[in-house]
């Protein structure tokens, strides 16, 4: 035994050593926790598990976050002045980053993997935040004086790819357009956080600097303090933003109030935003199992139409119905199509429901007309109806179609865009003549195929929008929101004439459905309402139609699972108030009036069929003129931005430099 070695706290090697192993284990044990958690939350996202199980997986990773960005916090990454960066972290940001883009890479060229594009999103992010931990913990001296020039033309780079983008993507095809689009993507996920990262730590110091040497009693500093009450009065607006209902706009601020103060905290807190951010998106929603088939005989109800018949605008659907790129009916099990099944009028419904159709989606391939099946489909909705096995005889058709031909959606997409889309209504009223037309075509189509004694009910679309003088939340001027209500109505009334001449039963009822029941938007809070306003959802199928930001919003001015239940409600009522379900016979009378009136073709058309050009052609390039007209708009909405991030720069200035270092190994005595 030599000196106190036999003690029980052991000789001086003892406790260097036990020091070396605690700083070995804050330095690595944080950081080897969050990693562990990235790469459990990725797995769950890529297995597609579902959503409570994600949500664990995604608080786990949130847990241990939180554990490595308090470490950075505490002990931060400078390592005092004249030291310099480890080169395992320049090895492993390098080696994560040339993984991530070789992944990606991979992926564009066309290699299987669903998971490719979110692995190599992650190995990237995660690379490029090492490699700003590494710059950004550098000592002062030379490496801290090139945080400015360097931030700054990082910014200069994004802000000249965005410019460019923005004025050659609108006429750019092929692999100069998907050129454009990988170059925007690079500079506004590469070059503007790692700018914004150097420049945040320039100006972190540059304020402490300064607060230092105006001596120990000169306060907290009137940056510091002016920052916090910035930072204050943007969470109380987003606050005020939630108690006006304009939700959304709560979300986008909260957002941007969490993420940048996260890149000036110079912590993995972005890195961590990001990569849960990105896996969730690459999450698919929940998907319900087909319901089991029924034998024939029993009482039938049969669904065909569009969107609005399908469910469309609910939170799940039935599996593979809402599969990216390729079948995209989404078909929801609370459609109210489905829900009648719950009851005493029906035991199983036939669902042929397909979002997007148009009149030529239904029509059978042996019409004179356009017929076209949707992708996915093994044929149009009459062609399946026709397949179906014997013996079947449905009690009762429904059908809700005629939306998309005339152009529903793209009006919905034009009064959401800056401008006044009331200038664009010739294109859509004046495309409603044609739209009878193909209405009564396939009307008598669906006739023809079955039983004379089978009554078909054309069902209209339920007025969305209230009739209100003020409506928050709702972001449409009053005159944009009665255009939408009055061409609803124009819809719903060619509908009614369509089917009078087609013979069939028209459902007057269903236009005031979600009014009766109090769900129309400006009716009450959106969160509340029977149909969504702006609805943000996934899709599930490929990586590349889940990351598209295209799909997000196929739920937007759709009913949801209240305005279904109310759906189902009326169209109940209604079927007891008609028990014999008999079919009308043709009235001759509007027949013989629509014919007698005049129908000019319209100007543009809303389907792919028209001899003239589509009308969403021009109506893009109207809304594209519009978002150019508001730059200053987004001026007003960068500089913002950037007084919230200067704001955070001077609050995290306020706190202590987080200077002090892991014990480093003790210095091995040499054998003697």
């Amino acid at each position: 035994m030599h000196g106190d070695e036999g003690l029980p706290g052991g000789g001086p090697a003892a406790r260097a050593g036990r020091r070396d192993l605690r700083g070995a284990l804050l330095w690595w044990g944080p950081r080897m926790l969050f990693v562990a958690g990235a790469v459990f939350l990725v797995v769950e996202s890529s297995r597609g598990v579902p959503l409570p199980e994600l949500y664990l997986a995604l608080g786990l990773f949130g847990l241990c976050s939180a554990v490595f960005v308090g470490r950075q916090l505490g002990f931060g990454h400078e390592r005092g002045p004249g030291a310099r960066t480890p080169r395992w972290l320049i090895r492993a940001a390098a080696l994560l980053s040339t993984a991530g883009v070789a992944v990606l890479l991979v992926h564009l060229a066309g290699a299987e993997g669903d998971a490719l594009p979110l692995v190599g999103s992650v190995l990237l992010l995660l690379g490029l935040g090492w490699f700003v931990e590494a710059w950004r913990g550098a000592g002062p001296g030379r490496p801290s004086k090139a945080l400015l020039p360097w931030g700054a033309a990082l910014l200069a780079v994004t802000a000249l790819t965005a410019v460019l983008a923005g004025l050659l993507l609108p006429g750019a095809k092929g692999g100069f357009y998907l050129g454009l689009l990988i170059a925007l993507g690079v500079a506004l996920f590469v070059f503007l956080p790692l700018g914004l990262n150097l420049l945040s730590e320039w100006g972190v110091r540059r304020l402490r600097s300064r607060r230092s040497a105006a001596g120990p009693g000169a306060g907290a500093g009137t940056a510091g303090i002016l920052g916090l009450v910035v930072i204050a009065a943007v969470a109380l607006s987003c606050g005020w933003l939630v108690h006006r209902d304009w939700v959304l706009a709560a979300v986008l601020v909260a957002a941007a109030l969490i993420l940048l103060p996260a890149i000036v905290s110079n912590t993995h807190a972005d890195v961590a935003l990001v990569l849960a951010a990105l896996c969730l998106l690459a999450a698919a929603p929940p998907e319900q199992p087909l319901p089991p088939g029924a034998a024939g005989g029993q009482r039938v109800l049969v669904a065909l139409g569009d969107s609005y018949m399908s469910g469309e605008g609910a939170s799940s659907y039935f599996q593979g119905t809402d599969d990216g790129g390729r079948d995209e009916c989404r078909r929801s099990p609370s459609a109210y199509a489905v829900g009648l099944t719950t009851g005493r009028h029906f035991d199983r419904t036939v669902f042929l429901a397909c979002s997007g159709a148009r009149t030529y989606n239904l029509n059978p391939a042996s019409a004179p007309g356009p017929s076209r099946a949707q992708p996915g489909e093994p044929g149009t909705q009459i062609d399946q109806l026709t397949r179906q096995p014997p013996p079947f005889h449905p009690a009762l058709v429904i059908v809700t179609v005629g939306g998309n031909d005339a152009g529903f959606a793209i009006l919905g997409e034009a009064c959401l865009a800056p401008g006044d889309c009331r200038t664009q209504k010739p294109a859509f009223v004046d495309n409603l003549p044609k739209v009878r037309r193909d209405l009564v075509a396939t009307y008598r189509s669906l006739r023809k195929v079955l039983p004379a004694d089978v009554p078909i009910v054309a069902v209209p679309y339920p007025q969305p929008i209230a009739a209100a003088a003020r409506c928050t939340g709702v972001a449409l001027t009053e005159g944009e929101r009665d255009f939408i209500r009055t061409f609803v109505e124009q819809l719903d009334t060619t509908m009614r004439e369509a089917a009078g001449q087609a013979g069939i039963t028209y459902m007057p009822e269903m236009k005031d459905s979600l009014a009766t029941h109090r769900l129309q938007l400006c009716e009450r809070r959106k969160g509340a309402a029977g149909i969504n306003f702006v609805d943000i959802e996934t899709v599930n199928g490929l990586a590349a139609q889940r990351f598209s930001p295209a799909k997000w919003l196929h739920n937007s001015l759709h009913p949801n699972e209240r305005g279904h239940a109310a759906m189902r409600d009326t169209f109940t009522t209604w079927l007891d108030s008609h028990p014999e379900l008999a079919p009308p016979a043709p009235a001759g009378r509007v027949e013989t009036a629509v014919a007698a009136a005049a129908e000019p073709e319209p100007l543009c058309g809303m389907t792919y069929q028209a001899a003239n050009a589509h009308c969403q052609v021009r109506i893009r390039a109207w809304e594209l003129e519009q978002v150019r007209g508001r730059w200053p708009w987004l001026l007003l909405v960068l500089g913002a931005l950037a007084v919230l991030w200067a704001a955070s720069i001077a609050a995290f200035s306020l706190l202590p430099a987080a200077d002090r270092s892991y014990p480093a190994p003790p210095a091995r005595a040499r054998a003697r």
